[in-house]
This record gives structure tokens, C-alpha cells and sequence, in this order.
């Protein structure tokens, strides 16, 4: 019968698995969206986002930007008075809808069941060590100084990386158009159009201007035990994108310039990697550290928290470590821990897509779409 809400309670079991309260908390008070520092009043949340995981309201929930907008910053739940944490529902709305968007969809819920986490790194495993079967690299290592590309010539890496980032690519499209679809359609239209909204929210994202607002604009002085999250968030997103120019600028040197690596310490874009993986492993260091000290005061961390957290800080650490023991002259453990690195930069990069990085894809798309909607002054 049109009109009748048919509740998906299969859904509502699954955001409860993932972190939620107990939704009949809850009693539709309105002082979640009214304290929200970036909640507008053509978009207010997350009440409205309450309500449809209360009822079920699978497709409504997830087809919204809303759950994207947000930026975590726990005002709602500091101000609940039911301490239903309403934060947490959106945390896990988020999680949800990479689920529900994904493209292959088995793949995100692989890398949210710890089950699976053995098979995901075997696949890199697999691939890397079949590599150094065929080089002749699994018995002996190279002879004199240690460089990496020795023992896995460039070419062959980056052959690998970019037929499987390829794939994640298809993916985060996929997934991404399938969102933008989904919005548009229970939203409305995209209004002038992405292109004109996309330079400002690229720029909204670089200046992280919403994680700023979430203080600038808050409610009043309760702890929110996110306190933290824009400078950590700031110096993770730029040190990565410090090592993604450090990766960048490491292939044009070879390739245009016949520059081969090991590059010295002193060399710019050397000492720009190393600058931008200590403000990774900093920034990292100190999530985890509030997540645990801070324990379920500003919501619950689940797996897929950690595992992004843990994959990240490994990422970077494991890239230092390289750099110390080719120095340092110790080959049998210079070139193990190297294998190891390219593991889960594999596993870092490739599952963007389907992994708590997926918000990369996400909440740019929830934020464009938003953008797009709006009036030209607005979006400036």
C-alpha cells in the first residue's frame, strides 16, 4: 500500500552491531540537531537520521548526505539528555552505507567481519612473495648495498599497484555514483550542477573548514571528548598527502629525470616524506590514545576504527622502520620489513574503497551533492 512505512528491522540490527545505543532512547527531544554546529535548517541532523533507523527506514537513511555532513564532533551526544548518542548512529550509518554502496558489496563487509582479515593480507602476501619467488629473492637476498628496488625492481611494484588500484578506482566510482543517485533521488536534483560546486568544496575540504566550525561554532562548554579532532585530522590528511607528493615526486625522478633511489636524507622531497610521516604517526598516536583514554564517553570505536587506525600508523612506521635499517646495513631484516611495508600499502590503498577510508569517496560526494543544491552564495 503507497504510503506505508515498512520498517527493515534487519537494518536496525546492524547499526545497533555497529556501535549504536539502544535506539528506544531516544524520545525525538530535537536537542541533538539544535545543538549541531554545522547542522543547517534545510538539512537539520541527526534527528531526522533517529527517526528512520527507529522505524527502519533503510533507504531513507543511508540515501541522505546528512550522514556524511556530519563531522563527528559528539555535540549531540554531549548535549542528549537521554544519553541515547546520537553520534554513534551516525558513525554507524556511515559504516552501513559503504556496505550498502560498495561495489563488489562482499569486499566492504569482508574488511568489517575480523574473520576475513586473514584472507585480505594473504592476497598481497601471496602476490608479493609469488614476485620474489620468480626473481629468485626468496632464498637470497641482494649482495652489497641495500637498495630496494634490488630485490623488487620499481617497474614490477608499480605494475602491480597500478592494475589493482585501477580496480579499487571502478570501485570507488561505483560505489560513489551509486550514492549520488541514491541522494539525488529521495533528495531532489543536484541545482546548478557538481561543477559548479566542486572548487568549493575541494576547498572545504583542504581548509577543513567543517571540522573548524564544529568548535568555532559550539554550543556551549560541555566536553565532547573530541576536542582533539581537527588538528589530528588536519595533520593525518595532510601528512599523507605529503607522502602521496613524496611518492609522486620519487617517480618523476626516476622516470624523467634518471634519478635512482635510495635518495640522501638532506634531499627536499626526502625530508618532506619523513616531515609528513611524523605528523601522521603523531596525529595517529594521539587518536588511539583518546580513544582509549576517553573509552565510550564520545561513542564506541568498533573494528573497523581500529583496523583503519592500526593499517595507517602501521603504514607509516613500517616506512621508517626501512629507511633505519637500510642505514643502519642490516639486509636480512631491511628487506623483510620492506615486503611488509608494500603489504599494507597494498592493503592500505587498494581497499580504499571498502575500508573507513572509503570516507575519501563518501563525504566528498555527500558534501558536492550538498553543495550542488544550493543557492551559488551558499555554496561559496
Amino acid at each position: 500500500m503507497p504510503g506505508v512505512a515498512r520498517p527493515d528491522l534487519a537494518f536496525k540490527r546492524e547499526i545497533l552491531g555497529l556501535g549504536a545505543r539502544d535506539l528506544t532512547s531516544c524520545y525525538q527531544c530535537g536537542t541533538c540537531s539544535v545543538v549541531c554546529p554545522i547542522s543547517t535548517a534545510d538539512n537539520p541532523f541527526p534527528r531526522k537520521e533517529m527517526i528512520w533507523v527507529q522505524w527502519g527506514l533503510k533507504e531513507r537513511a543511508l540515501a541522505n548526505s546528512s550522514i556524511w555532513l556530519c563531522h563527528q564532533c559528539a555535540t549531540c551526544t554531549a548535549y542528549c539528555p537521554r544519553d541515547a548518542k546520537p553520534a554513534s548512529v551516525m558513525a554507524a550509518l556511515r559504516d552501513a552505507s559503504i556496505a550498502h554502496y560498495a561495489a563488489p558489496v562482499f569486499v566492504a563487509r569482508a574488511l568489517a567481519d575480523p574473520r576475513y582479515l586473514p584472507l585480505l593480507l594473504a592476497i598481497p602476501i601471496l602476490i608479493f612473495l609469488g614476485l620474489l619467488g620468480w626473481l629468485g629473492h626468496l632464498e637470497t637476498l641482494p649482495e652489497g648495498r641495500i637498495v630496494f628496488s634490488k630485490l623488487l625492481p620499481i617497474l614490477y611494484i608499480e605494475g602491480i599497484f597500478v592494475a589493482f588500484m585501477a580496480l579499487a578506482t571502478l570501485g570507488a566510482l561505483g560505489g560513489g555514483v551509486r550514492y549520488w543517485r541514491a541522494m539525488s533521488l529521495q533528495m531532489g536534483g543536484d541545482g546548478g550542477g557538481p561543477q559548479r560546486a566542486l572548487v568549493p568544496t575541494v576547498l572545504t575540504i583542504l581548509r577543513h573548514r567543517k571540522f573548524s566550525e564544529c568548535q568555532s561554532h559550539a554550543a556551549g562548554s560541555r566536553a565532547t571528548h573530541k576536542a582533539h579532532l581537527h588538528g589530528t585530522h588536519l595533520a593525518v590528511f595532510y601528512g599523507f598527502l605529503g607522502l602521496v607528493v613524496t611518492t609522486t615526486a620519487v617517480g618523476i625522478g626516476i622516470y624523467g629525470f634518471g634519478y635512482l633511489t635510495p635518495w640522501p636524507l638532506w634531499h627536499p622531497v626526502k625530508i618532506l616524506g619523513n616531515v609528513s610521516g611524523l605528523a601522521a604517526i603523531a596525529a595517529l598516536a594521539v587518536f588511539a590514545w583518546r580513544r582509549i583514554a576517553d573509552g565510550e564517553r564520545a561513542g564506541k570505536s568498533t573494528y573497523s576504527d581500529w583496523l583503519f587506525l592500526a593499517i595507517l600508523l602501521l603504514t607509516t612506521l613500517t616506512g621508517f622502520l626501512c629507511q633505519a635499517l637500510r642505514l643502519a646495513d642490516l639486509p636480512r631484516l631491511a628487506y623483510p620489513m620492506y615486503v611488509v611495508h608494500l603489504v599494507l600499502i597494498f592493503f592500505l590503498l587498494v581497499y580504499i574503497p571498502y575500508s573507513k577510508f572509503a570516507h575519501l569517496v563518501y563525504r566528498t560526494v555527500a558534501m558536492l551533492h550538498d553543495a550542488s543544491r544550493a543557492p551559488a552564495a551558499e555554496a561559496r
